[in-house]
């Protein structure tokens, strides 16, 4: 679970993802949408109250993995 909301850095070994995502406090960190290998998180700034008290968000369940073409199969 996301300990508070803000904008987080993004490592994974496995395959080049987003270098940062936002995430919302109390949601599940996010896994790569190709594999089962573990992406860790590193809290680069945090979201202010007002930043977070929108009534509107995305919630992101996996990152996609950037520059690698999808073989149909």
């Amino acid at each position: 679970m996301v300990p508070k909301s803000g904008i987080y850095a993004v490592q994974h070994s496995e395959h080049r993802l987003p270098r940062e995502v936002t995430l919302i406090q109390g949601q599940q960190f996010p896994r790569c949408e190709a594999c089962e290998s573990a992406v860790f998180f590193r809290m680069r700034r945090r979201l202010s109250a007002a930043g977070t008290g929108t009534q509107f968000h995305v919630s992101l369940y996996q990152l996609p993995v950037i520059g690698e073409s999808r073989r149909a199969g």
